[in-house]
């Protein structure tokens, strides 16, 4: 393995959010902040990010609002190649009116210990495919979370600031008879503005149920994402 010694001027932030709305009456917001470092090779890195999460427990029924709120640090040791990277990472999440089956709470709607992964892969050749899988664990409400995505160059060319791709993104968990899953997909949209910042939306459909639920739900999605690396 190469490991690299750290140095303040190695340290590089970057912020990144999230904002998406369904047709369930569902809001999820997110913003967090991501301390690596630059070059190829081993490092640690830090996360941090805070969400909140507007739910009904059943769409049909008005007056079944809920919220949380919550943040979730994590520390961990990241690989990056020349095309290709991973990470490993372990936190812990604290929840404002927890509810462990919430969903669509990302990173878990109870307090408990966090494990995350991710990996990603930047193709090579003519079409540039970009592939990318992100997960995460949270032991205290049971919860998994994962989403895939990939995407290729707009009209196929490798200089277009837009890419073009899909998503799959799978999730659920809880307790006792609070249990809920979400499962969502759809294409996505990549924008380069600066070599700094990218933003990423997205719209799709969704589809929730669990124990939590009298039936299935189903709803249309709309996400948008950015991220500012100074």
């Amino acid at each position: 393995m190469l490991f690299r010694s750290i140095s303040v001027s190695d340290l590089h932030p970057s912020f990144y959010g999230s904002a998406e709305l369904d047709t369930r009456h569902s809001q999820f917001y997110l913003l967090g902040m991501y301390v690596g470092m630059g070059g190829l090779g081993w490092s640690p890195y830090f996360n941090v990010n805070a969400y909140s999460l507007h739910y009904r427990f059943d769409s049909n029924v008005a007056n079944s609002d809920s919220t949380l709120s919550a943040i979730s640090p994590t520390i961990g040791m990241a690989y990056a190649g020349r095309n290709h990277g991973v990470s490993f990472g372990a936190g812990y999440t604290w929840v404002n009116n927890p509810d462990a089956g919430a969903p669509g709470a990302e990173g878990g709607g109870s307090n408990g210990a966090t494990v995350s992964f991710g990996a990603y892969n930047n193709g090579t050749g003519r079409s540039r495919m970009h592939t990318q899988l992100l997960s995460n664990y949270n032991f205290g409400s049971q919860y998994l979370w994962a989403r895939g995505r990939a995407s290729v160059p707009f009209r196929n060319s490798t200089r277009h600031p837009a890419r073009i791709g899909a998503e799959v993104v799978g999730q659920g968990g809880g307790k006792d008879l609070l249990k809920s899953n979400s499962f969502q997909g759809g294409p996505t949209l990549e924008y380069t503005w600066t070599p700094q910042l990218r933003t990423t939306g997205a719209v799709g459909y969704k589809s929730v149920g669990g124990s939590r639920f009298a039936s299935r739900e189903s709803a249309g999605y709309l996400k948008l994402e950015f991220s500012f690396s100074p």
